[in-house]
């Protein structure tokens, strides 16, 4: 387990107190252990300070999860911030369940890339419900009018009278990303000419989408997990969310910590994407949205942007003297044909209901599911 998650109150003596940046949220469970991430702060990778780069590293290495202090942002990234909030609980409040049916996610596009999708239609730990949630998805290529998807945008008026937001809120979200990737491949000593930032171009039409989130409330004589236990199959996942519920269980452990919000700060979780393009030297961070133990979950709204490698990404280790080379002969998917396998196994039904399913790239090439 990484030296830089607590589990049930022992924390490694091999963390710095500097290093570790332990939170305080009112509303902690007693009941559960929380995770003590590292905070990295984006105004001082932006500086290129070193000391930050290292940081950055070490989360990505040890535990394929931190927080990314945007304060250093200013007033605009934090009112950018705040518009998307409104955005997201005025959607679902707003839209009827007849008005979200019509912009359903399957019928509008490939691999749930734009549109909405309603509760229960992918794997959850809810009886008789699969999933406990509904999502609003909006791609970043009809937001910038990008590559064929942009003629295939359809959206709802309250998603085209945003999208001056949304626009700024993409702009800001790749700014960041290219900031953490190429402090990444500076660390890595990655060739000028095949970096992380190389494939994750603003101009350029990629699959990164924006996800606005809607959990159920579940009271406390219905329990189990409303996003089933998972990684993400991108680069990177930059989470907005000011409520409970995010849980992760560290690589080697079989006890989930909860994971606290922190004000001026995204969640940020590295996929199975960042995985693969390091051959595993970064790893997919497995979590789930769940109530806390013996206490009832509020419906709980979030925000999510979504970082995805250009389609033609080839999904292998980037040449580094720190990366692991692929063994000869492996075959080499691209970041399209990754996307496209693991949300086919995503919407698959051949699993028995009752057993706990774990939607995961972890192990292999290609994803797989694994009970327990």
């Amino acid at each position: 387990m990484s030296p830089n998650i607590l589990r049930q109150l022992s924390v490694s003596p091999a963390v710095a107190a500097a290093d570790l940046e332990t939170t305080t949220e009112p509303g902690r469970c007693p009941d559960l252990a929380v995770a003590e991430l590292l905070t990295i702060r984006l105004d001082l990778l932006r500086l290129g300070d070193e000391r930050e780069q290292e940081r950055l590293f070490a989360a990505c290495k040890n535990d394929g999860i931190f927080y990314l202090d945007l304060q250093g942002g200013g007033s605009h990234f934090s009112r950018i911030i705040d518009g998307m909030h409104r955005l997201n609980t005025d959607l679902f409040v707003h839209l009827s369940d007849d008005d979200k049916r019509s912009y359903d996610s399957d019928a509008l596009s490939s691999l749930g890339r734009n549109g909405y999708k309603p509760v229960g239609r992918n794997f959850g730990g809810l009886d008789g419900k699969k999933d406990g949630f509904e999502t609003y998805t909006i791609p970043k290529n009809g937001v910038r009018d990008l590559g064929k998807d942009a003629s295939l945008f359809v959206r709802p008026a309250i998603v085209d009278q945003h999208i001056g937001l949304l626009r700024a809120f993409t702009s800001e979200m790749n700014d960041a990303t290219l900031t953490v990737l190429s402090n990444l491949s500076r660390s890595l000593g990655l060739p000028e000419d095949e970096t992380l930032e190389a494939y994750h171009r603003l101009d350029r039409p990629s699959p990164d989408i924006i996800r606005l989130l809607k959990y159920d409330a579940q009271p406390m004589h219905e329990r189990g997990a409303s996003h089933t236990p998972h990684t993400d199959l991108g680069t990177l996942t930059f989470l907005f969310t000011g409520q409970p519920g995010l849980q992760l269980m560290p690589r080697n452990a079989e006890q989930w910590l909860d994971v606290q919000p922190r004000a001026g700060c995204a969640i940020v979780n590295l996929g199975d994407g960042m995985s693969l393009l390091t051959n595993r030297l970064f790893h997919s961070c497995l979590h789930r949205v769940a109530p806390l133990p013996n206490l009832p979950m509020d419906t709980r709204h979030s925000f999510a942007y979504l970082v995805r490698a250009e389609d033609s990404t080839p999904m292998t280790g980037l040449k580094s003297k720190s990366i692991v080379a692929a063994q000869p002969g492996a075959k080499v998917f691209t970041s399209a044909d990754w996307l496209r396998r693991k949300f086919e196994i995503l919407r698959l039904c051949t699993h028995e209901e009752k057993d706990d399913w774990v939607l995961t790239g972890q192990k292999s090439s290609l994803p797989r599911w694994r009970g327990g």
